[in-house]
């Protein structure tokens, strides 16, 4: 579990990162040795970076630090993704990027699953699993007459589906929920998420529904818990996966930055690591300070992951 800081509690009495005292900053950076973070809503939001936020993953480079992007975004194709990483001037190695597509086609891999898949996502998403190797169906994508005569010509089908795969695809239609739901009648198919987020932050303080509800849907009509094989954040098994991979022994000695209690702060927890929340993106300051529940309180929070590098290269000082 996370270290239990004394200046920490359930109360949601959380230090901000530049309040801390010296011997408690020097605790803390000694206490990580990776750090997996987030990427929407901490480097980036919809448009525009974080102001300084490289400066902080640069001064975390400096110390030694191994760093690791964990995002539930698989709708930026990752050859963009490593684009925006160095307009902003940090040089980012493919292997250092995780995000839905990526956890799902791995763990398919290591589970050795064989046939067909049906994918609701986007288009990106369905990339990486075809260059994985796998064989995914999908759709449907055209306008289905108002009749359930032609809506059942396009979600029956006879083909033997081992797993439903469903993570963010703008294109969502009642006809493809109705067909994944379909092919979950058989017992042995697979119920797999990617992205849980209920709301997805597009600018500060501006967020968009998100694909956890249609996700939920589909589990409770499928009679199916989603979160037994969740590849997203707060997902334990993309956790376990990410230990696993990256031969972690002592996931306290993790530290996981993000900007939403449940999805980053949550994941972080319940897998062990160190959080720290940055109030750049998702999460607004009213929303951290009203939170109750400890599974998503973070160890310490930041305006931005700009106030690790001052932390780091600077004096601390008191926040204001």
């Amino acid at each position: 579990m996370p270290i239990d800081w004394e200046f920490n509690n359930e109360l949601n009495e959380v230090k901000h990162i530049l309040e801390l005292s010296e011997d408690e900053r020097r605790n803390f950076v000694d206490s990580f040795d990776r750090v997996f973070s987030d990427i929407d809503g901490v480097l980036w939001t919809l448009k525009d970076p974080v102001p300084r936020a490289a400066e902080g993953y640069a001064a975390l480079e400096r110390r030694g630090k191994q760093l690791t992007y964990v995002t539930n975004n698989s709708v930026l194709a990752e050859e963009q993704c490593l684009k925006r990483f160095a307009k902003i001037g940090m040089k980012v190695q493919p292997e250092q990027i995780w995000h839905p597509a990526k956890s799902i086609a791995a763990y398919l891999s290591g589970i050795k699953l064989e046939g067909l898949i049906y994918v609701i996502a986007s288009q990106p998403f369905k990339e990486v699993m075809r260059e994985a190797g796998f064989h995914i169906l999908d759709g449907p994508n055209e306008s289905i007459e108002g009749s359930f005569a032609s809506l059942a010509e396009h979600i029956f089908d006879r083909q033997e589906v081992r797993a439903v795969v469903i993570d963010v695809d703008f294109n969502l239609s009642y006809p493809k929920l109705a067909r994944a739901h379909q092919y979950l009648r058989h017992p042995d198919c697979l119920l797999i998420g990617g992205a849980t987020d209920i709301l997805l932050p597009v600018a500060k303080d501006v967020n968009i529904l998100g694909p956890g509800a249609f996700a939920s849907m589909l589990a409770d009509a499928s009679g199916r818990p989603l979160e037994a094989i969740t590849l997203g954040k707060p997902g334990r098994q993309l956790g376990d996966l990410l230990i696993g991979h990256l031969k972690i022994e002592q996931p306290s000695r993790v530290l996981m930055i993000g900007d939403m209690l449940a999805q980053d702060i949550g994941f972080g927890r319940q897998c062990g690591f160190q959080t720290l929340l940055v109030l750049s993106g998702g999460c607004t300051r009213a929303e951290f300070l009203g939170e109750k529940d400890p599974a998503r309180l973070p160890d310490f929070y930041a305006d931005s992951v700009a106030d690790v590098a001052q932390l780091l290269d600077g004096a601390p000082r008191a926040h204001v």
